[in-house]
């Protein structure tokens, strides 16, 4: 099973977690990193470092980060880089999750990337201007 890790400003990604949680139960293989005012980054990127080897079953990590070129994307990105089988992909959102959570037993590593960016993307809408074009 692919592991999951949502790196997040903030505790973003615990509560992104517990979203995902509600739509597809208690999520496995799954990890929250978190970067607060005052963390020292080295200690950071060693514990993302050993989420990765914790979820690693090899078939490969997903790091989904918040921000492109924000800390945790840049420190998921190094880690990735470094290692076989593990991604990153930034900008991370529930649509997203739940794209990897119920696809991630049957695509591969890159199939799941690539799934999980259009899923996130094409979550992206304006319900009102969408109501308003109905009318």
């Amino acid at each position: 099973m692919i592991g999951l890790i949502i790196a997040t400003h903030g505790n973003s990604s615990v509560e992104l977690i517990k979203g995902a949680e509600m739509f597809a139960g208690p999520l496995s293989q799954c990890r929250a990193w978190t970067l607060n005012p005052g963390d020292d980054i080295q200690k950071g990127e060693q514990m993302l470092e050993e989420y990765v080897d914790e979820l690693d079953q090899e078939e490969g990590v997903l790091i989904m980060a918040d921000l492109f070129g924000g800390t945790p994307s840049n420190l998921a990105t190094k880690i990735a880089l470094r290692r076989e089988n593990v991604e990153t992909v930034t900008g991370v959102n529930l649509p997203m999750i739940i794209q990897f959570v119920t696809e991630r037993e049957t695509q591969t590593l890159d199939e799941l990337v690539e799934s999980c960016i259009e899923t996130a993307q094409d979550g992206i809408k304006c319900p009102t201007k969408i109501m308003k074009e109905r009318r």
